[in-house]
């Protein structure tokens, strides 16, 4: 009980000073943005959704093929586009790992005997706790849902100011134009 008890304590130390190692880091400074290219002249239909959530961007799948196309006979890379319409391997291999952590985890308590299997649910349950109280911090820390930061997007646009929000960017089949749905509610 006790090496369990002393690992699990340096393992939520450990844990919970990590916040504070990037404390201090300055934001890094934004480098020198290269000219922009024309790639592509489109059409863009904007309209608003008072059920929306937060903002999206529509592109369909021809005019993001012709995008990519463009980036390309300009001399640039189609590593952006390939980011956003390609999954990575990094996902899989995570819940590979979290799957055989779990399956381990599972195999070494059903092993071990009564009274160790006693003190490791113990064990397991005060860290689930702990995780779960910290899991309550951080989303009480979050920010707005995202139709609030759109909601003053009619004001800005008459007095020339610019307004910052979050964008969804979603591929769709067909060939039309792109497409912005602004999340406005109605006061």
């Amino acid at each position: 009980m006790k090496p369990i008890l002393i690992t699990t304590g340096v393992a939520l130390t450990l844990i919970a000073t990590a916040v504070f190692a990037f404390g201090d880091l300055a934001r890094p400074k934004p480098s020198a943005t290269p000219e922009a290219k024309s790639v592509l002249y489109s059409g863009l239909t904007i309209v608003t959704d008072s059920k929306a959530y937060d903002a999206k961007l529509q592109i369909s799948e021809a005019t993001l093929k012709r995008i990519t196309e463009g980036a390309a006979r300009e001399g640039g890379s189609a590593s952006l586009i390939q980011n956003i319409t390609h999954s990575s391997g990094r996902t899989m291999m995570a819940g590979l790992f979290m799957f055989l952590a779990v399956s381990f985890a599972g195999v070494w308590l059903a092993r071990s005997n009564q009274r160790r299997n006693a003190k490791a649910i113990v064990a397991v349950l005060i860290v689930a706790f702990i995780c779960g109280v910290g899991t309550m911090m951080v989303r009480a820390n979050a920010g707005p849902p995202g139709y609030i930061r759109w909601q003053n997007l009619p004001q800005s646009l008459k007095d020339g100011k610019p307004t910052y929000g979050g964008i969804e960017v979603e591929i769709v089949p067909g060939d039309e134009n792109m497409k912005l749905i602004i999340p406005l509610r109605n006061k």
